[in-house]
């Protein structure tokens, strides 16, 4: 065999034009397949890749309660993710008003119907019923049709009394309000400041419910002599009189069984009077751009398996199909609610709350 050497960069081979046209053709073809495959890509990425809707969740609820609330939305919608922002009830308030123009929420849930009354009179939510609405208590919910906001869990005033010091005192067992202005009470009352908690507001507002604004006030005045001090948070005055450091204190009914469950000396008692209550509600923020999402969570929270989760650390539900009431709370409370219109109460909030400190501040446990 002869082989023949060629010089370098030189070749003796003739072109093959036959071998050419099929490279050719192949990289052609190959390059139509290429751009089909990447048009292809185009349309099916944005649905294979898609993106969660976001959805801003303004809340007074403590961390834990967010956590087992968002774990079980996700659980059951996982197409929507919820960001949430957490502060208390006055400063989401304040931040909402503040917002009024440019909302940055989507959604506000578990916030005082009685702050939320004040907003929807502003025409700051989007009216929606959710799905399941038709079975929760009207009552608990805007009078509006659809509603502005959804209540779905209540709290009442209550009043706590420890039954040992009572009788050590010769006191009488008060059954109604007017009971707690008998003199042989005076220093012996712990009560609830109005502007530091939403439950000493609802203690108020059930009295101007009760009386007018008039009655109320005269009420109020009687019963300040015998206030040894009005507190700030919700829980102090059944706390110190389970401690034995006061008889008779203002606070709310759950605090007062949870207690009493524990094996505390307290006991949680009904005026006939009747008793002021507020609730916790959901509410979809007007020009929301997740509509959609936002009404999906709000038919949600309405769910009976939702309303189970939020029942825990409350009495009252606006929904009758709820897990039943904690031991020792009390079964008629419900027919113990005065009628409420949280949205004249929210008008009036800030004079009425001016003309309280000026009468009765005095006394009022110092604090932020």
């Amino acid at each position: 065999m002869r082989l023949e050497c060629n010089p370098p960069g030189r070749s003796s081979a003739k072109p093959d034009t036959g071998s050419a046209t099929l490279i050719v053709l192949a990289l052609a073809i190959m390059h139509g397949a290429l751009k089909s495959l990447l048009i292809g890509l185009s349309v099916a990425l944005p649905f294979a890749a898609a993106a969660k809707t976001q959805l801003t969740v303004y809340t007074a609820v403590a961390p834990e309660e967010i956590n087992r609330v968002g774990q079980a939305f996700a659980a059951a919608n996982a197409e929507i993710e919820l960001r949430w922002v957490r502060d208390s009830t006055e400063r989401i308030l304040t931040r909402l008003r503040f917002e009024r123009q440019q909302p940055k929420a989507d959604v506000v849930w578990a916030l005082a119907g009685s702050a939320m009354a004040e907003l929807a009179a502003a025409d700051y939510f989007q009216p929606y019923a959710p799905k399941g609405f038709e079975r929760l208590e009207r009552r608990f919910s805007d009078a509006s049709n659809p509603p502005m906001w959804v209540g779905q869990r209540a709290w009442a005033t209550v009043l706590c009394v420890n039954p040992a010091m009572l009788a050590a005192a010769n006191l009488k067992r008060p059954t109604r309000w007017g009971d707690l202005l008998d003199p042989a009470f005076r220093g012996l009352i712990l009560a609830l400041d109005p502007a530091a908690s939403r439950t000493g507001l609802m203690s108020v507002d059930g009295w101007f419910a009760l009386w007018g604004d008039g009655g109320a006030w005269r009420y109020m005045e009687g019963l300040h002599r015998n206030v040894a001090a009005y507190m700030r948070a919700g829980n102090s005055p059944c706390d110190f009189v389970a401690q034995g450091r006061y008889p008779v204190g203002i606070s709310y009914a759950y605090r007062a069984a949870k207690l009493q469950a524990k094996g505390r000396p307290v006991e949680g008692i009904l005026p006939g009077d009747g008793v002021g209550w507020d609730v916790e509600a959901m509410a979809i923020v007007r020009g929301t751009p997740y509509l959609d999402a936002a009404r999906v969570f709000a038919d949600w929270t309405v769910s009976d398996a939702a309303m189970d989760i939020q029942a825990r650390g409350f009495g009252m539900m606006s929904s009758p199909t709820t897990r039943p009431s904690p031991r020792f709370y009390p079964e008629k409370i419900k027919q113990a609610l005065v009628p409420m219109d949280f949205v004249r109460l929210a008008v009036n909030r800030e004079r009425m709350l001016a003309e309280w400190r000026i009468r009765f501040g005095a006394k009022a446990e110092p604090g932020g």
